[in-house]
């Protein structure tokens, strides 16, 4: 079925979005942090410079993780969601 086709399509473009998101999320955290550090002390220092992103990120994520069966749409505004935390 063409539909079927469509929306595998759509989840495939998700998930590779998805994975750029988290390189990019990486990538920002490794040169916004200390080198020195070790990871779990970065991750820390990333997540406490940036407080408000992180908390309206979560926010946005825990109100869509409540959807009984989350479709296209709602996983599409998770995907921006973790994009805006790098942008």
């Amino acid at each position: 079925d063409r539909g079927d086709r469509w929306a595998a399509l759509a989840r495939q473009a998700l998930r590779s979005d998805l994975y750029q998101a988290i390189a990019a999320l990486t990538i920002t955290v490794i040169n916004e942090t200390d080198a020195q550090a070790d990871p779990q002390e970065r991750c820390q220092a990333w997540e406490e410079a940036n407080a408000e992103g992180l908390a309206r990120a979560r926010a946005t994520l825990e109100e869509i993780n409540a959807v009984e069966e989350p479709d296209l749409a709602s996983l599409s505004v998770a995907l921006r969601v973790l994009r805006n935390l790098v942008s």
